[in-house]
């Protein structure tokens, strides 16, 4: 539990026994006079309401803090997208469904080709613009079900799942493919890229997620090597 959940939980008994109190004495249980008991009926309940508001305020920022921070986690600062840890955390859903349905779960897994050439030449900052117009580009050529991650470096991979079977995701891979055809205009430059893709598929009843990981990456290397 945190600190300010702990805050919380105290300070609404507190608040609760001081109004209590208040409303004993205010009734008689001990012999005040009325201005002493005028102050005291004005200022407990404010003092009450006051911190019991408190209270609320900081467990409401720190909950939204908490969310942003769970959404920061999962998410690549440069481009905007899943990354590595959401991405096999959508596999792992992806297959857990699969097991269900026994729909096929697909993995596409992505390398760019010569990225060491963009940020010798341009320098990182035009490279890291690159890498975020692509990882743009292929959020916008897959469902909405998918999963486009920022897997590392110059890496991508996309998560399909509920798929028909194998040739639904090479359809994935295509729909990259072509994304890339068109440069992209960056900093007054015009850049070309091309990357190395793989892609696997399996299913929730006999695969497991670094299996499938592997083989996708395995695929995009073996094609990466016949370059």
């Amino acid at each position: 539990m945190t600190a300010r959940r702990m805050l919380f939980f105290v300070a609404v008994p507190s608040c609760l026994t001081n109004l209590l109190f208040c409303t004993w004495v205010l009734l008689g249980g001990e012999s005040l006079s009325s201005a002493w008991r005028w102050i005291l009926g004005v200022t407990s309940p404010l003092v009450a309401l006051l911190l019991l508001a408190s209270s609320l305020a900081v467990l409401w920022t720190g909950g939204r803090q908490e969310a942003e921070l769970a959404r920061a986690a999962r998410k690549d600062p440069l481009t905007g997208l899943a990354n590595r840890f959401q991405a096999e955390a959508r596999l792992e859903d992806a297959l857990e469904r699969s097991r269900v349905s026994g729909r096929a779960v697909g993995v596409v897994f992505c390398d760019l080709n010569d990225f060491k050439v963009v940020n010798d030449v341009y320098g990182h900052s035009v490279g890291d613009r690159l890498l975020s117009a692509i990882g743009g580009r292929f959020a916008d050529s897959v469902r909405p079900t998918d999963t486009v991650a920022r897997y590392g470096g110059d890496e991508f991979v996309v998560v399909c799942p509920e798929l028909r079977n194998a040739d639904d995701v090479q359809l994935v891979a295509e729909r990259l493919e072509i994304a890339m055809e068109r440069p992209f205009i960056i900093g007054g430059h015009s850049l070309p890229a091309r990357a190395s893709i793989g892609f696997t598929v399996g299913y929730g009843t006999r695969n497991a997620p670094e299996e499938l990981l592997s083989r996708a990456d395995a695929e995009m290397y073996r094609i990466k090597m016949n370059l």
